[in-house]
């Protein structure tokens, strides 16, 4: 018994550029779809970042703020502790000598808050951010952040060195009496009664505690100057972020 197949007609050249279009419409297509998927994604994520980030840079700055306003009192110490040391007046009345000169233990360090820096570079880092502005001002920002604390180390280096100086200087039982409280701060108003004498009144010794305090003096300064800038950039950050938001 035959058995009969049926027959097909060729297909002509137009049927197949038919069939070929329709795929490769729905191939690009698909990369399209995807590729705009994966861009919305990214997109979402820049968003979630530089959010993070210009929260990390608000308490940034409120960190500054408050440092600076230490620093400046600072500052209003050791110019009180030059005039007694310049002018010689330790040696007629010591006790505001002891007093600035304790004061200036107390150290108020920034520290960065970096939780969503943290977590851009661990999603791989600036490659996520699309506008080359925001990168460069995240750039200009770390690097102060980073003179800030390499000044910081520098200044805790000449603190020890004026606390070793310190110890030959100041009798540490006068420095212990008038402490006030286990917190040791800047508004502490205990100064020592009676003109207390000093350990020693060795030119060279003295000379070289306050080389240590004027090295670390100007370190405050140079701390200062780096915080005010990163505040600046921080501000204008934030701006270029919320703009991009």
């Amino acid at each position: 018994m035959e058995v009969h197949h049926p027959h097909h007609a060729p297909k002509n050249w137009k049927e197949y550029f038919s069939e070929f279009f329709m795929l490769f419409l729905a191939v690009t297509l698909g990369f399209f779809v995807e590729n705009y998927r994966e861009h919305f994604i990214e997109r979402a994520r820049e968003k979630e970042f530089l959010s993070l980030i210009a929260k990390d840079i608000q308490m940034d700055i409120s960190m500054v703020d408050s440092n600076l306003h230490y620093r400046n009192i600072r500052a209003d110490i050791s110019k009180q502790f030059t005039q007694n040391f310049t002018k010689d007046e330790y040696k007629k009345d010591s006790g505001p000598f002891y007093y600035n000169g304790r004061r200036l233990h107390v150290r108020y360090l920034f520290e960065r808050t970096d939780a969503g820096f943290q977590l851009m570079k661990n999603a791989g880092g600036l490659r996520l951010i699309h506008n080359p502005k925001i990168i460069q001002a995240i750039q200009h920002y770390e690097n102060s952040i980073s003179a800030i604390e390499k000044f910081q180390e520098g200044e805790m280096n000449y603190l020890r060195e004026y606390s070793k100086a310190n110890a030959e200087v100041f009798d540490v039982k006068i420095l212990m009496k008038y402490a006030g409280s286990n917190v040791s701060n800047y508004t502490s108003n205990l100064i020592p009664q009676g003109n207390p004498p000093l350990l020693t009144y060795d030119r060279a010794k003295i000379n070289v505690m306050m080389a240590q305090f004027f090295a670390m003096d100007k370190s405050n300064y140079v701390v200062m100057h780096f915080e005010e800038k990163l505040k600046k950039e921080g501000q204008d950050l934030i701006e270029l972020i919320e703009t991009a938001l």
